[in-house]
């Protein structure tokens, strides 16, 4: 959630800009700001929430296309819905 002002913040259930950034740790003292949507209510400056996400990114690329000389532990594959007429389709259960 984008926090832009007092009102935002007071919404958000967010009691005052005491606390600090957990990201960079500087005080959270002007907006924007962006809050968390994780079970916890967590609030970040702007700048240091798409930093986060940026790197959550590249984490995310690096783990599935690793560099060389390593390789993939995983492939992702995009397989279309294919139909069949045999009792159960081809996600049927074999029970014995």
């Amino acid at each position: 959630m984008l926090i832009v002002n007092d009102e935002h913040r007071i919404a958000a259930g967010i009691k005052s800009l005491s606390k600090r950034c957990p990201y960079c740790r500087k005080p959270l003292r002007a907006y924007p700001l962006i809050l968390s949507d994780d079970a916890g209510f967590v609030v970040f400056h702007a700048a240091c929430a798409a930093a986060l996400a940026i790197e959550i990114q590249v984490d995310l690329y690096t783990f599935f296309c690793p560099p060389a000389p390593y390789h993939q532990f995983f492939v992702l594959t995009a397989q279309g819905a294919e139909c069949n007429d045999e009792q159960g389709g081809t996600d049927a259960i074999n029970r014995s």
